[in-house]
This record gives C-alpha cells, structure tokens and sequence, in this order.
C-alpha cells in the first residue's frame, strides 16, 4: 500500500500549501470520485465474508475506465499553471497505481475453486 501512503502525502502536501486550491473543481470532484472506487474495492477485499471476484473485477474496471477518462480531460486542459498540472498528474498516477495494485491483491485472497 506504498500508493496509498504517497497519495496521503501528496494531499497533505496539497491542503498545507494551499495547491489544492488550485486544482479545478471538476479534477477535485472525478479524482474523489475516484478514491471512493479505490475505497470501495479495499472494502471488498477487507471484508470477512467471501468477496465476489467478479463484482470486484468490474469495480475495478470501472475505477481504471474512469481513470483514463481523467487524465484524457487532465491532459487537454492546457490553460492551468505548470504546477497544477504536476499536482495533477501526481495524484493520478498514486490512483492508477493504487488501482493496479488491488487487482492482483485480490486474486492473491480469491480462493482457487
């Protein structure tokens, strides 16, 4: 969960410098959204009863769709500053490893029929 920890730092680095003041409303609101869908499948995973890997799967999918969805409108907003765009970008890429991460964690947890 080495994602994890760095995408924590990045946002405390972000509210004690004011950068996330920065960022547009719209990145704020799809890269939430986008930490829920993380969330969403740890709480799956974590979860003492069985976890449905296919549900999981199309959690996961969905999260990683929405994901490059994200940094196709990240990338096309020219007009911020140098510096949003790096807060950008590093936030996406904590998230897309964060989701990369999940998928083979809970096939790890999957019991093999």
């Amino acid at each position: 969960m080495d994602h994890l920890r760095s995408l924590t730092r990045t946002l405390d680095y972000a509210l004690d410098s004011g950068e996330i003041k920065n960022l547009p409303v719209s990145f704020r609101t799809a890269s939430s959204s986008l930490l829920r869908r993380a969330a969403t499948a740890m709480q799956e995973i974590g979860q003492t009863s069985l976890t449905d890997s296919g549900h999981l799967d199309d959690v996961i999918d969905d999260a990683t769709a929405e994901l490059d969805r994200v940094e196709q409108q990240e990338r096309a907003a020219a007009e911020a500053a140098p510096a949003v765009h790096t807060l950008q970008g590093t936030l996406l890429t904590d998230i897309g490893r964060l989701l990369a991460e999940l998928r083979p964690g809970h096939k790890a947890l999957t019991p093999k029929s």
